[in-house]
C-alpha cells in the first residue's frame, strides 16, 4: 500500500494510506473516464465520498485514514492550502499509521441478520497492514455464546488463527476461540483479522481489537500427558519410554561436542563403557627384561594437562626368584605420595598377579604417576603393566 501526503495521484483500485492531519482535499480528474472516490478508516469497508467525472474537480472535507479510486482513469488530489510535494522515494514519508487503532462490534440476538438465524456474525473485520498483532478484550460474552478468531489473506477464505489469553503466566495454551468475558492477544498471521459469534445462544456480545506495531510474544507450555512420578513413588499411568537406538553394528561416529544417541542390543539392552572414552585411556606395558636390581622409577604414564587426573584401574605384577625381597609402590609423582604397595619375597611370584582396583587409583592434577621397587634385588627381574585413564 502507498502512502499519501500533501499531494498524491489516485489510480484505480490501489488504496493509500493517508498521513498527516489535513482534513480538506481537492479532486482533479485528470483523465477519461469518471471517478469514484471512496474512503475506510480500516481498508476494509469503503464509503462512497464523490463521484467526479473527466476534466472536473471537487473539494471537500473528511478524515478518512485510506483513501482509493474506483474507474478507468487517474485523479491528482491535493490537501490543505499551498500543496506541496508527491511522496516518492526521494520524498518518503517519516510517520507510519498510529500505534493503538482500535475496531470494535456487537452482537445482540434480536435482528433477523444475526445468530439467532443462524448465519455466523462477524464482530469486526480490520485489516492487519503495518501492524504485527492485535489484542481482543471480550466485555460481553452473553450467554452460551462463543467468539471465533480468523484470519485471511483474501479477506474471503478464513482461517482459524491461534492468541494466547492476557493471564496467561506460562502455562496456558493457545486458542482460537472464547466463550467468557477476556482477553486474548494474536500475533499477524494473515493480512486480515475478524472476530465473529460462530455460536450464538443469548445476550449480548461485545469484543474491542487494538492494533499494534509490537509483535505479540505468545509463550505457552507444552504439557506432556503422564508418564511423571515423584523419587520412590510408583511408576504411574502412561509411562514415557526412553529409547535407545538398536545396533548390531558399529554406527557413523560424530565430530566432537556433537549430540549422539545412546546404543542399546536388539534386546534394548544398553551399551555402557566404564570409565572413559577410548581416547582418553593409557597403558603402560613393562620394558623387555623388567625391572633389574635398581630403584629408579619407571613412568607409567605422563602428567595429563592442566586440571586433568590420571587414574589406574588394573596393574598386572610379576617376577623371577629376587636375591633379595623388595616392596613395590605407585606413586604420585616423581617419588611422590604413595598411592598403593605390595611385597614381593625373594621367590618371586607365582604366575601373573592381575590387581583391579574399584574405584581406580588417583593421581594429582597434572600430574605423572610411576612404579618403583624400594629395594634393590640383586638377581632376577621384576614385570609391571598397567592400564588406566585421564580425566577430571
Amino acid at each position: 500500500m502507498k502512502y499519501a501526503g500533501k499531494t498524491f495521484t489516485l489510480y484505480a483500485s490501489e488504496p493509500v494510506a493517508v498521513q498527516g492531519s489535513d482534513s480538506l482535499y481537492t479532486y482533479q480528474n485528470t483523465g477519461t473516464g469518471t471517478a469514484t472516490i471512496v474512503g475506510s478508516n480500516n481498508a476494509v469497508t469503503w464509503t462512497a465520498i464523490t463521484t467526479v467525472t473527466s476534466g472536473d474537480s471537487f473539494t471537500g472535507s473528511h478524515a478518512y485514514a485510506f483513501l482509493m479510486m474506483t474507474g478507468s482513469t487517474q485523479v491528482s488530489v491535493s490537501r490543505g492550502v499551498g500543496g506541496g510535494l508527491d511522496v516518492s522515494s526521494s520524498n518518503p514519508l517519516p510517520v507510519a499509521q498510529p500505534d493503538g487503532l482500535t475496531v470494535s462490534g456487537t452482537v445482540i440476538g434480536t435482528t433477523a441478520n444475526d445468530a439467532t438465524s443462524g448465519i455466523p456474525t462477524v464482530l469486526f473485520t480490520t485489516s492487519m497492514l503495518n501492524y504485527e498483532s492485535i489484542t481482543v478484550q471480550v466485555t460481553s460474552a452473553g450467554t452460551s455464546c462463543t467468539v471465533t478468531y480468523e484470519t485471511s489473506d483474501d479477506n474471503s477464505n478464513w482461517i482459524s488463527t491461534s492468541g494466547l489469553s492476557f493471564t496467561n503466566v506460562g502455562n496456558s495454551t493457545l486458542t482460537t476461540t472464547s466463550s467468557a468475558v477476556g482477553g486474548i492477544q494474536f500475533t499477524r498471521k494473515g493480512l486480515y483479522f475478524r472476530a465473529r459469534v460462530s455460536a450464538y445462544g443469548s445476550g449480548t456480545v461485545t469484543a474491542i481489537g487494538t492494533l499494534s506495531k509490537a509483535p505479540a510474544v505468545q509463550q505457552s507450555l507444552v504439557t506432556i500427558s503422564g508418564g511423571f512420578s515423584f523419587e520412590g513413588g510408583g511408576g504411574g499411568t502412561n509411562p514415557i519410554a526412553i529409547g535407545l537406538e538398536c545396533r548390531t553394528s558399529s554406527k557413523t561416529s560424530v565430530s566432537n561436542g556433537t549430540l549422539v544417541r545412546p546404543t542399546a542390543t536388539v534386546d534394548g539392552r544398553q551399551i555402557v563403557r566404564l570409565d572413559a572414552i577410548p581416547e582418553n585411556e593409557w597403558s603402560y606395558v613393562a620394558a623387555s627384561g623388567g625391572i633389574t636390581n635398581t630403584t629408579t622409577a619407571v613412568s607409567l604414564a605422563a602428567g595429563a594437562g592442566s586440571g586433568v587426573r590420571n587414574y589406574i584401574t588394573s596393574l598386572q605384577v610379576s617376577s623371577d626368584t629376587l636375591g633379595t625381597a623388595t616392596e613395590v609402590v605407585i606413586r604420585d609423582g616423581v617419588g611422590g605420595a604413595v598411592l598403593w604397595r605390595a611385597k614381593i619375597g625373594t621367590a618371586g611370584t607365582v604366575g601373573i598377579q592381575d590387581i583391579r582396583f574399584h574405584p581406580p587409583l588417583r593421581g594429582s592434577s597434572n600430574t605423572l604417576v610411576e612404579a618403583a621397587c624400594v629395594t634393590a634385588t640383586g638377581t632376577g627381574s621384576i614385570y609391571i603393566n598397567a592400564q588406566g585413564y585421564k580425566a577430571p
